[in-house]
Formats: structure tokens, C-alpha cells, sequence
């Protein structure tokens, strides 16, 4: 888990929010109208969050769990009405962002990567 850690520390970073963005909101029609009304300057800080909370529940942690709960809730059908088949676009966007700003990326470490959020 700590080279999962270690990509998300380079990853903190705007260049990196900025591609997967650019990635994300490409990705599937379905997705530019959720952003509509969206402060992106907040909404960067909140991708950050959410990848590290992914990661604390992947860890087990108490905390990731609570964290992770709140955002199920949060981007459900009835809250944002996000659709659960969004998530795997959203990993693989988040998979291509750290391959093109993350220079240590590798298949290997994609692969860490996908299990740990697999579990969120």
C-alpha cells in the first residue's frame, strides 16, 4: 500500500487534478451535466480527499469507512443522481491522469492501484 500512497502524494498536485478532469468530464456523456454547477476550485481539493479516503478504507481504517459511507451517500442516485456504472469510468479516468502525471507509474502499480479502489 505505501507505493499506492507514495502516487498519490505525486499526484497531489494541479496538473494532475487539471488531466483528470479533462480525462473525466470526456469520458461519457453522461457525466459533463453533473458538473454544471460546480466550483472547480473546491471540487479539486475534494477529488484529493476522496482518492485519500478510497485509500483509507482500502487499508481498513475506521475512518476511510466512515469517510467512504458519507460519499456512497452522497453521489447516490437520489443525492447526485450518479449512477453506480460511473464509478469503473471513474477509475480508469483516475488510471489515465496517473499514467500521464505520475512519473512512476506502471502496470504494476495500476494494478495496486485498481485493487485498492476496487474495494470502495
Amino acid at each position: 500500500m505505501s507505493e499506492i500512497i507514495d502516487s498519490y502524494h505525486r499526484a497531489c498536485n494541479p496538473a494532475f487534478v487539471e488531466k483528470f478532469y479533462s480525462i473525466f468530464l470526456a469520458a461519457d456523456p453522461r457525466i459533463r451535466p453533473l458538473f454544471k454547477n460546480t466550483d472547480f476550485e473546491k471540487q479539486k481539493g475534494l477529488l484529493l480527499h476522496g482518492m485519500f479516503v478510497l485509500l483509507q478504507f482500502a487499508e481498513g481504517k475506521a475512518v476511510g469507512k466512515m469517510a467512504v459511507n458519507r460519499l456512497g451517500e452522497s453521489h447516490s442516485r437520489t443525492k447526485m443522481n450518479i449512477m453506480p456504472d460511473m464509478y469503473p469510468i471513474w477509475v480508469d479516468c483516475l488510471m489515465k491522469a496517473l499514467a500521464e502525471k505520475d512519473p512512476k507509474f506502471s502496470p504494476a502499480l495500476e494494478a495496486k492501484w485498481r485493487a485498492a479502489l476496487q474495494k470502495g
